[in-house]
């Protein structure tokens, strides 16, 4: 009976140590998975209009990465959600960048537009002046 308790302490002394190594291993691939997303969205961001938030994701993956080289995943994982919802805002600001250029082509398309109708309303009052003229010119 001793040497059942003897062994089952002993394997629940040896299991924490797999356990942390293995929610390292969790967070080192959540990392590297973040930090290739980083990438990403780089690469979406073709106005450069998320480039602080970038910044600050990039930092907060290095401070992920340095809490799990020390040992505190508790920490890690904290920066890790900070991470996620970084990212999320990184791709809102990159929507709302691209929204905001495509409203300010439609504007500068509707501005021509309008001065087109303008030219052409000019044009269309300018020939019915000139065919009075010419009717009148013509009338005996």
């Amino acid at each position: 009976m001793f040497a059942i308790a003897t062994v089952s302490m002993a394997a629940i002394l040896l299991c924490p140590p797999r356990a942390r190594a293995d929610e390292e291993d969790d967070i080192q691939r959540q990392i590297e998975s973040q930090k290739a997303g980083v990438t990403d969205l780089e690469h979406l961001d073709t106005r450069h209009g998320a480039a602080i938030e970038l910044q600050h994701l990039r930092e907060w993956l290095a401070e992920a990465w340095d809490l799990r080289n020390k040992h505190d995943p508790d920490g890690a994982r904290e920066v890790l959600d900070r991470c996620l919802a970084q990212a999320e805002l990184v791709r809102q600001v990159i929507a709302a960048t691209q929204a905001t250029a495509d409203v300010a082509v439609r504007d500068a398309k509707l501005q021509r537009t309008r001065q087109e109708i303008e030219r052409q309303k000019r044009a269309l009052r300018d020939a019915e002046t000139r065919k009075k003229a010419l009717e009148q010119a013509t009338r005996p």
